[in-house]
């Protein structure tokens, strides 16, 4: 097992309530860095991210570009700023991504440059409830590198979307209800 833990989430719509229970439980043995793709509009975003971090016991930021990142971190991803990237002197950090989708921020995105760093992080990925296939590639990729990879079941999801496309490219290792995975996060 790696020295550095990497927890990715991506969701879309029902995303906010289930990320609030996933911050929310959220507690002092956590030490972790976990980084968020939740599609929303920009304008939106800093609201957001400032209702988490009063919720959450650790401060939640919006991404900065090339900002390097300390355990414990939980970052939203911003915009394009959804390609991670490691570098042996400094660790991780997140960079503008030049890829193409329709989605905002990207949560392909986001897992496909995981999938690049998987040597340097012991990551689980996690794709809750959410409209379309976003997700569904990156998680694919993750899985192929050895990530741990979750997908939301039909039962608990707002929107049976982008985990249902991800069981059906056989990018998941395990499917579990929102619980089960607030739990895995815990643990992890």
């Amino acid at each position: 097992m790696k020295n550095n833990k990497l927890i990715l989430v991506g969701a879309s719509t029902g995303g906010p309530g289930h990320l609030e229970q996933i911050l929310s439980s959220l507690d002092a043995d956590f030490s972790s860095t976990l980084i968020i793709a939740q599609h929303i509009d920009f304008v939106f975003m800093h609201s957001m991210v400032k209702h988490f971090d009063n919720i959450c016991m650790y401060g939640v930021e919006e991404a900065q570009e090339n900002k390097y990142l300390k355990d414990p971190s939980i970052i939203f991803t911003y915009k394009n700023l959804t390609n991670l990237e490691h570098h042996h002197a400094n660790g991780l950090h997140l960079s503008e991504c030049t890829r193409n989708s329709p989605y905002q921020p990207s949560v392909d995105s986001l897992f496909l440059s995981a999938s690049k760093i998987c040597e340097h992080y012991d990551i689980l990925a996690c794709l809750l409830t959410g409209i379309g296939d976003d997700g569904a590639a990156g998680l694919l990729a993750l899985k192929n590198c050895g990530a741990r990879c979750l997908s939301e079941s039909k039962e608990s999801c707002v929107v049976y979307g982008m985990p249902k496309a991800a069981e059906e490219l056989g990018a998941v290792t395990e499917v579990m209800s929102l619980d089960e995975i607030i739990q895995e996060i815990k643990n992890f």
